[in-house]
């Protein structure tokens, strides 16, 4: 082999390595931007859960003040009943 040979077989070497490098380095670039993209994600889709816990234990205590509220309604409603009732009943006799 001839020292032009030589210089074929490097210059072939050299083109394939670039060949293949550059992809590699478009692929790994456009990876790491992936990765970054989906960290954000991750951090958001973290945060949105942590104040859905947040809303629902709210909306779970406003519940139970009101059903508390309606608990003492009721019982005021069943109190006034019972006094139109004697108050009718009085009446009658």
């Amino acid at each position: 082999m001839n020292e032009w040979g030589v210089v074929g077989v490097i210059v072939a070497l050299v083109g394939l390595i670039a060949a293949v490098v550059g992809p590699m380095i478009k692929v790994s670039s456009t990876l790491t931007r992936i990765s970054t993209i989906l960290d954000g994600a991750t951090e958001r889709l973290n945060k949105l859960e942590t104040a859905d816990r947040d809303f629902q234990e709210s909306a779970r205590q406003a519940h139970s003040r009101l059903h508390d509220r309606i608990d003492g309604v009721d019982s005021r409603v069943n109190n006034h009943e019972v006094r139109i009732s004697t108050l009718e009943h009085a009446e009658k006799l």
